[in-house]
């Protein structure tokens, strides 16, 4: 298989409609779950320093009480995203000279 499978490769346009739709609910599924996931770590996070616009937030009787294993996981996570983020190339450091244009001038046959 190739490493990326664009949508008008044969072996999308192939594919049964019914799994087409299968396997795009699917994935519309993790993306929910992932973003779901997010805005709970985020909600961790802030809790620490605004408690009660979390609560306001969340509302009070769904609070999520983590355990300590939760918050490691949660912190890991954190951590592991800073790091990336900050050996990513920032904008500035990738600046390239910018090619200069050239007009092609073209020479009358005499």
């Amino acid at each position: 298989m190739k490493g990326t499978i664009q949508v008008d490769d044969p072996e999308i346009l192939d594919i049964d409609p019914v799994q087409k739709l299968w396997m795009f609910n699917q994935w519309v599924g993790d993306q929910i779950d992932s973003a779901e996931l997010a805005k709970n770590h985020a909600y961790l996070l802030a809790s620490f320093d605004h408690p009660e616009a979390v609560k306001e937030l969340v509302g009070a009787g769904d609070v999520h009480q983590s355990t300590d294993e939760e918050f490691e996981e949660s912190s890991k996570m954190v951590r592991e995203m800073s790091l990336i983020s900050l050996a990513a190339p920032q904008p500035q450091e990738t600046t390239k000279k910018a090619k200069r244009k050239r007009r092609l001038t073209l020479k009358e046959e005499r």
